[in-house]
């Protein structure tokens, strides 16, 4: 069993050629015992001097029993010995109250990555201001050596720094130990779509296979620009069948905006059939096997259908479910529907976002009225 760290010695009055009060507390930045000391010598009275002293003393005493230590901040003392592990976990507790679900999940694997790191380091039981610069890149180095995306490490490094800023505000930690790192630098993301021909190949492929409910995803993602993870999270109670609506509800929406969909034809019919056969309304649209189900699906299941699909049908391996959406949104483009329409379609947070894809559309219609002959 490890044996505790004591980040602090107990105050004693000193008498030398002064009088002063003498303890140690633990130095976040050097990870070592510093002396303290608070001098005594403004009292003439050398009796009332020593008295001083000693209440003082043990005023200290009963602060420093309790978790307090100056270099980390005033207010330490109100947080008592709370661990980093502790804090973390508190943390994500709180921050679960505002998360999609599928948000709260990243955030609890982020934790149990940083509490097993923790727990292999054996600090585990280290007050937050002990945890250093060192300890912040030698996290960061082995998450970045597992293999994963530029994105994951970035998300990551956001979440260690947003963690850290909630210990420093909550007098915790005296500094952010991961302040001065930066995320890598991400590849411009590649916009790849869809031709006509090959979306019609597909469309036969799921249609073959009475694959109705992954036809109407697709048919979600393409033409009504509703991202995977959105319509995996969208309920039967989100569907107005008189109207012919679809909410998407702000705890769904990516931007946390609600925002509604006038469906056609192409999916409505489907979701009529579902109204016939009396789903229950708190329903998730598409569960297990894609059919409606208290279960909320993961994006996984929806991709390793799509991959299989494209390897059989032998499509581009740049050919991704998400690549629907950016067919979708470069065609409304090109067939002048106007930007801020495609905006409010596809939930996208800025105008400048939606505009990122009028490159692909311009370039058509550039080479289209481009008929200079050599």
């Amino acid at each position: 069993m490890a044996t505790p760290f004591i980040d602090f010695r107990p105050a004693q009055v000193m008498q030398n050629k002064e009088v002063y009060i003498c303890y140690y507390v633990l130095d976040p930045t050097s990870e070592k015992l510093k002396r303290m000391r608070i001098r005594c010598n403004r009292i003439k009275s050398p009796k009332e001097r020593k008295k001083y002293a000693t209440l003082l003393c043990s005023e200290v005493n009963r602060k420093l029993y309790n978790g307090w230590n100056p270099l980390i901040g005033e207010d330490s003392s109100s947080t008592k010995r709370v661990s980093i592990v502790e804090a973390a976990t508190n943390y994500v507790h709180q921050k679960e109250k505002d998360l999609r679900k599928d948000s709260v999940r990243s955030y609890r694997s982020k934790l149990t990555f940083f509490i097993r790191w923790c727990e292999k380091a054996g600090i585990s039981d280290w007050l937050c201001g002990r945890f250093t610069s060192s300890h912040a890149a030698n996290i960061l180095d082995e998450y970045g050596c597992g293999g994963r995306s530029t994105y994951a490490f970035n998300s990551m490094l956001q979440f260690l720094k947003s963690l850290f800023r909630s210990f420093v505000s909550n007098g915790l930690a005296s500094h952010n130990p991961f302040a001065a790192f930066k995320g890598k630098k991400r590849e411009v993301k590649r916009r790849v779509t869809i031709p006509k021909q090959d979306r019609k190949r597909i469309l036969n492929y799921l249609h073959k296979r009475e694959m109705k409910e992954y036809v109407a995803m697709v048919r979600l993602c393409f033409k009504y620009l509703i991202r995977p993870k959105e319509i995996l999270m969208l309920r039967i109670c989100d569907i107005d069948f008189d109207g012919g609506l679809l909410r998407i509800p702000p705890e769904v929406s990516k931007n946390h905006n609600e925002r509604t969909i006038a469906l056609g034809y192409d999916v409505m019919k489907y979701f009529q059939e579902l109204q016939k056969a009396d789903c229950n309304s708190d329903d998730y649209i598409f569960s297990t096997d894609f059919k409606p189900g208290h279960r909320l699906y993961t994006t996984k299941n929806m991709f390793a259908t799509w991959k299989t699909m494209r390897e059989r049908l032998e499509m581009p391996n740049t050919y991704h479910f998400y690549s629907l959406k950016d067919t979708g949104i470069t065609e409304m483009l090109e067939s002048g529907m106007p930007s801020k329409f495609v905006k409010d379609l596809a939930g996208h947070h800025s105008l400048s976002m939606t505009e990122r894809y009028l490159h692909i559309s311009d370039a058509r219609r550039i080479l289209k009225a481009n008929t200079i002959k050599f």
